[in-house]
């Protein structure tokens, strides 16, 4: 063989070597099948243990429940996790290994049989540039008495990874927490009914839907987007000990701080957005880093709906709307790490928010200190307020509607204003992303067009009575 030729031979070979396999899996199916569509393997760790860059383990219909046998890591993390599902093999930005259930049909992986000494741990994500999407996680247990929790995914280590449309419910365990790693998306995610009656007396204090609490200041670019928590025992989103900012945008929280009876168990906040805890010597980073809640919606959560939680600096709050929380937005700080006393919130930036009938009488935002922090254009800082009539349907049960079949949220009119309230016209509420703000109602380009603004910059296509800016200069209709 002469040397191009053979260049040429190896250069195929390689190509073939570095391709990556699919598999499938299906709870009808065998170990000992080569794990194709025709012949698919049992176990999804069977296909994990093989996947490599580029790899995708479709998950055909049914029930996986697996058993203590088929854990893939005993005391896998932290040496206090047995982790069913090891997800440690990298993928690439081109090449991301992905499970994901088959389109179009069910895909639930019951945890209920794994029971150990240990703590539980689902899908461990190690590995970078992993793709999770479109199966439902239920079941997951408790065994300890003590402190403890167990974790449906846990993003311990892995950075580039996206958990989406993976669906955590009716067990014992919080559905997603993160410790560590960078540029992690979780999405249109549901985390619902978790409550642990073992643990400390049952009091489910550590059953949340949402956990991120990186260690280290370099894991940043985390974001939670589309996500549902509701009727988790702790709380819906909870971001207490962050070295790292986390963005939480177009999430909804209700009816956390109960159990799916409506029987009170734990703290019951809606988003808890920051804090360090109030101990004698808290652990924080050099810099207190700023978490951003937006667009998000907190209902009737047994404690706080938007809660600052003792933090050591501001936090931004844009475009969310609370109602029937017992405090819609609480902004209570800690003075100092040196000092652990409660003081009024200081740096918050609070921008375009809706508070709205709180359970506790003038709660609408409490424990702020305005000098210290800016409140613009929100409901309970003086630039106007709401009432039933302002709304377009105060019906909670819009909450629930089934997600479209991309996996996003439902379109609802639940808390969105009406276009003739004049918060509407002053782009209130978690309806609106800043995208008809216009940056200067008097910049040069658009002052020669026949174009109404209300006086916060918001463009009104069908401008009621009113004083507005058109061309530049005030006009008042009626």
């Amino acid at each position: 063989m002469n040397k191009t030729w053979l260049s040429i031979f190896l250069a195929v070979v390689s190509l073939a070597t570095a391709h990556a396999t699919d598999y499938f899996v299906s709870p009808n199916g065998l170990d000992s099948n080569p794990g194709t569509e025709e012949l698919p393997f049992l176990n999804i760790s069977k296909a994990i243990a093989k996947a490599k860059a580029g790899t995708t383990i479709y998950l055909r219909e049914g029930i996986y429940k697996p058993t203590v046998s088929d854990i893939m890591k005993v005391k896998g993390e932290s040496n206090v996790y047995d982790c069913v599902y090891f997800l440690s093999t990298n993928g690439t930005s081109q090449k991301p290994i992905t499970i994901t259930g088959y389109p179009g049909e069910s895909i639930i992986i019951d945890l209920s049989d794994i029971k150990t000494e240990n703590r539980i741990m689902g899908f461990d994500l190690r590995g970078n540039y992993w793709h999770l999407k479109n199966f439902d996680i239920v079941g997951i247990q408790v065994t300890q008495t003590g402190h403890t929790q167990s974790i449906n995914v846990g993003l311990f280590g892995g950075s580039n990874c996206i958990v989406e449309n993976v669906n955590m419910h009716d067990g014992m365990g919080i559905g997603v927490y993160a410790t560590k790693g960078s540029n992690n998306l979780v999405q249109n995610c549901d985390a619902y009914n978790n409550y642990d009656p073992v643990s400390e007396n049952g009091k489910g204090g550590n059953c949340d839907g949402f956990g991120f609490h990186l260690n280290k200041a370099e894991f940043t670019g985390n974001v939670l987007s589309g996500c549902r928590a509701w009727r988790n025992s702790d709380d819906g989103f909870d971001l207490i000990n962050n070295f790292a900012p986390v963005v939480v945008e177009k999430c909804w929280a209700w009816e956390n701080g109960y159990d799916a009876n409506m029987v009170s168990r734990g703290d019951g906040t809606g988003i808890k957005s920051g804090g360090y805890g109030m101990g004698s010597s808290p652990k924080v980073p050099a810099v207190i880093p700023r978490n951003t809640i937006r667009n998000c919606i907190a209902y009737a959560n047994k404690n706080q709906g938007f809660y600052a939680n003792h933090h050591l600096g501001g936090l931004d709050f844009i475009n969310n709307s609370a109602y029937k929380n017992r405090r819609n937005f609480n902004m209570v700080n800690r003075k100092s790490v040196e000092e652990n006393v409660d003081v009024d919130g200081y740096d918050h930036n609070l921008q375009n928010n809706v508070a709205y009938f709180p359970i506790s009488s003038g709660a609408d935002c409490v424990n702020i200190n305005l000098s210290l922090s800016t409140l613009s254009n929100n409901t309970f800082d003086g630039s106007l307020t709401v009432n039933s009539s302002d709304f377009k349907s105060l019906d909670t049960s819009e909450l629930l509607r089934p997600r479209k079949s991309d996996g996003s949220l439902p379109d609802i009119d639940f808390l969105k204003l009406k276009e003739s309230s004049p918060a509407f016209q002053c782009g209130m509420g978690w309806e609106f992303e800043g995208s008809n703000v216009v940056a200067s109602i008097f910049d040069d380009s658009i002052i020669k067009e026949d174009i109404y603004f209300n006086l916060n910059g918001i463009k009104i296509d069908n401008p009621a009575n009113g004083i507005f800016i058109k061309r530049g200069k005030k006009v008042f209709l009626k």
